[in-house]
């Protein structure tokens, strides 16, 4: 498989988003994913109160190409039994191989829509769930992707009609990944969402849905970082299942953008070095950042009204 497979993290919030949800439904034990969607195994398993702690855990697409290890994996919720909290981080972990690697399966979507269901109902009775990796590995072909540690943390509600949820990317790391070196090593988000629209959504990550759903996200921040070049920002967007159908507006800076230049002219990524040039031209400068008003759609990103070449 080629490197390109696994596309850039602007997926991170494909990633966010679905873990979020994913991560915490309700204390209704759904069946196991079908061999024909993934084959799941665990280590060492230790349970507690309100949660379970997996050692050694292996998710693999049935045709062995696309493979997820995670050498420890930590879930709490506010309650479940044992078999509903292992399908709960299952699915969670499902996702990150979809989100990640763009690896989508028929198979996987009813599955996948029954937890957005339970899900739904999960978020509106309240609870706060966390989920944790440590020393995470995704790998495609001749791609991969490390993860130091990754950290899920929801609070649902049960008046609002919408969930706050954080997510944190440590340690990453990537091999025979197209443009790794303009990839984060670091990355962080903190966002709100409705349950309502997530079962179409889980569908749609994870498997092939025949439709294209829709989930409207408040990002309130956004942080990126590699080496000394780093990214931040807020605004909302619209998630669909498939990053290139995503749109998003709000507020961009970044810092080191010289570097970020350099960076892309060196993996000889000329339009988007190009574009950043532009970019550089008409954006503002603020506490020794480079800052715009962004939007992103049907895969043109626009700063200041104006469009960039990034393809």
């Amino acid at each position: 498989m080629k490197a390109h497979t696994i596309p850039p993290l602007a997926s991170l919030m494909l990633v966010s988003a679905g873990l979020a949800y994913l991560a915490t439904s309700p204390v209704r034990a759904l069946a196991a994913p079908p061999g024909s969607c993934a084959v799941i195994n665990h280590g060492a398993v230790q349970t507690s109160a309100h949660g379970v702690t997996y050692q050694n855990t292996t998710v693999r697409t049935p045709d062995g190409s696309t493979t997820l290890t995670v050498k420890q994996m930590h879930y709490t919720a506010p309650e479940g039994d044992d078999d509903s909290i292992q399908n709960q981080a299952d699915a969670a972990s499902l996702l990150l191989v979809s989100a990640m690697t763009g690896h989508h399966n028929a198979a996987c979507s009813y599955w996948l829509q029954q937890q957005g269901q339970s899900v739904a109902k999960g978020l509106k009775a309240g609870g706060t769930y966390d989920l944790a990796w440590s020393s995470a590995a995704i790998s495609r072909g001749t791609a991969h992707v490390g993860i130091g540690s990754a950290h899920l943390k929801l609070e649902g509600s049960t008046t609002a009609h919408t969930s706050a949820a954080t997510l944190g990317l440590t340690g990453l790391s990537f091999r025979n990944v197209a443009n790794q070196d303009l990839l984060p090593t670091t990355a962080h988000a903190a966002f709100s969402l409705p349950a309502s629209e997530l079962p179409a959504l889980m569908a749609a990550i994870g498997g092939k849905a025949e439709q294209a759903p829709a989930v409207h996200v408040t990002i309130s921040s956004f942080d990126a970082q590699r080496d000394t070049v780093q990214l931040k920002g807020n605004g909302t967007a619209t998630l669909t299942g498939n990053v290139n159908a995503t749109s998003a507006s709000g507020h961009l800076e970044i810092t080191e953008l010289e570097s970020l230049i350099e960076k892309a002219r060196a993996a000889q990524q000329m339009k988007l070095a190009a574009g950043l040039v532009l970019a550089r031209l008409v954006s503002h400068t603020q506490n020794g950042a480079n800052v715009w008003n962004t939007s992103w759609e049907g895969g043109v990103l626009t700063v200041n009204g104006f469009p960039l070449p990034l393809k």
